[in-house]
């Protein structure tokens, strides 16, 4: 699932990993409609924007993990803070887990398929 309020990020991540056969793809632009249409059906990953109109992306990873509905997390940003990697670690995530915009996308396909391959 991508989770992103940016249409044009949130097509070209789905555009780019859409070539690829192993991945189905959902695409929500808020944290609130990616839990409901985690609970209808869950992920094994979950790439989710820092700053995301309502609840955070790291209010959205805490949700979701504590409801069970998405196994992986990775959290794309255009400005990170030091203590972000302290807060994702609570989540289980490392820093290979957060991916500064603008990105290599190979390196993003890469951690996809280790965390889910």
């Amino acid at each position: 699932m991508i989770v992103d309020d940016e249409f044009l990020i949130r097509t070209a991540l789905f555009d780019f990993l859409d070539d690829y056969d192993e991945f189905r793809l959902l695409l929500t632009e808020s944290a609130e409609e990616a839990l409901e249409q985690l609970h209808k059906e869950p992920a094994d990953l979950c790439i989710v924007d820092m700053r995301l109109p309502g609840m955070t992306g790291k209010e959205f990873i805490k949700q979701a993990q504590a409801q069970g509905v998405c196994r992986h997390f990775l959290l794309h940003t255009g400005s990170i803070e030091e203590k972000l990697y302290q807060q994702v670690r609570e989540y289980g995530m490392t820093r290979n887990d957060i991916f500064l915009k603008p990105y290599d996308i190979q390196t993003l396909l890469a951690r996809i398929r280790a965390l889910i391959g």
